[in-house]
């Protein structure tokens, strides 16, 4: 490597004597844990978009505050999406055990700030607060947080939403966007279809919206029952709006990893 090279932000290509001095040198160690899921996103896009997402944006927020990252986790908790091939779950307290085992070994290394970044929009964040909460008693000098792209981007995604709010965001405009950005020759174009399902009252697939609202478990759908998996409309997809958006999460986290320093 040349002396101009970026620094590794990744744990796993790092030796432990380089973690260490990372340890010893930084007045608060912090380290992301991405995470995201194997699921299904309809026939357009490839089963891998949540860890593809919660990877990028980990690495892009490491380099842009100079902090590491952890491995990626490619599994979460999607057990709505079972009905489809190829999508693999793990229980919820799967998914809280394996995030308490990483934040305990992150903790008692001496990491202060670990930070999940969470590809799978909302679905894993019950069991990623769940798993913090633990975290948080039994290591009371550590600081946890979740990063999420619907949580830390409201704004940006009302502002760059060219479908209607009730949409959908599963497979659809945003994310879609991502993966024309970022992955092009995994995207099926050609099987672009806007795809929304009837909501109830005081429901809404508006993941953005911070109206009255109930909360339900997440609906199964199957092929069977004439669904194509994704939630949304990929046709108001565009690379250019999957950049403009990254950038924006980008930019926030990293503020937000700033004020924690």
């Amino acid at each position: 490597m040349s002396d101009d090279a970026p620094a590794p932000v990744w744990l796993h290509e790092l030796t432990w004597p380089a973690v260490e001095s990372y340890l010893e040198s930084e007045p608060t160690p912090t380290v992301l844990v991405p995470v995201g899921s194997t699921e299904q996103h309809g026939p357009h896009l490839p089963l891998g978009v949540d860890g593809f997402q919660a990877r990028s944006l980990a690495e892009e927020i490491a380099v842009a505050t100079d902090v590491l990252t952890a491995p990626p986790l490619w599994y979460g908790d999607a057990d709505h999406h079972l009905g489809f091939p190829g999508t693999i779950s793990l229980s919820t307290d799967t998914v809280v055990s394996v995030l308490s085992d990483i934040y305990d070994s992150l903790a008692n290394h001496g990491f202060v700030n670990i930070i999940t970044v969470n590809g799978h929009r909302i679905a894993n964040l019950t069991a990623i607060r769940i798993a913090m909460d633990r975290a948080n008693r039994t290591h009371p000098d550590a600081s946890f947080a979740a990063i999420d792209p619907l949580r830390i981007g409201i704004d940006a995604h009302r502002r760059l939403r060219d479908g209607d709010s009730e949409d959908g965001m599963h497979g659809g405009e945003f994310e879609t966007s991502f993966m024309l950005a970022n992955h092009p020759e995994l995207v099926r174009e050609a099987e672009f279809t806007r795809e929304v399902t009837e909501t109830e009252p005081y429901q809404s697939d508006d993941l953005v919206s911070l109206t009255d609202s109930v909360i339900r478990p997440h609906g199964r759908r199957t092929p069977e029952d004439g669904s194509l998996g994704h939630v949304g409309d990929p046709t108001n997809a565009s690379a250019e709006k999957g950049d403009e958006l990254w950038a924006e999460l980008v930019a926030n986290a990293a503020d937000f990893i700033d004020s924690l320093r």
